[in-house]
């Protein structure tokens, strides 16, 4: 279930980072010429996936009522 909730909270949280990114893109004034390689591969790659790895981080940190803690009983 843990499991599950990472890769959910992780695959949501891909399109608020795509937005961004081509927020951040568009502010940056489009550059598709590949004059400005910095701007494309901060606005085209690491937002998103920065994105991406703080949903899986965050789900599996907060599902920690749903890890099994088995205790030896006798």
């Amino acid at each position: 279930m843990r499991t599950l909730r990472t890769f959910i909270m992780g695959a949501s949280m891909a399109l608020p980072g795509l937005f961004l990114g081509l927020l951040i893109w568009i502010l940056a004034g489009q550059p598709a010429d590949g004059a400005s390689p910095v701007i494309e591969v901060v606005a085209c790659n690491l937002v998103p996936l920065t994105s991406i790895f703080l949903g899986l981080f965050f789900g599996w940190k907060t599902g920690e009522e749903y890890s099994a803690n088995y205790e030896p009983q006798g």
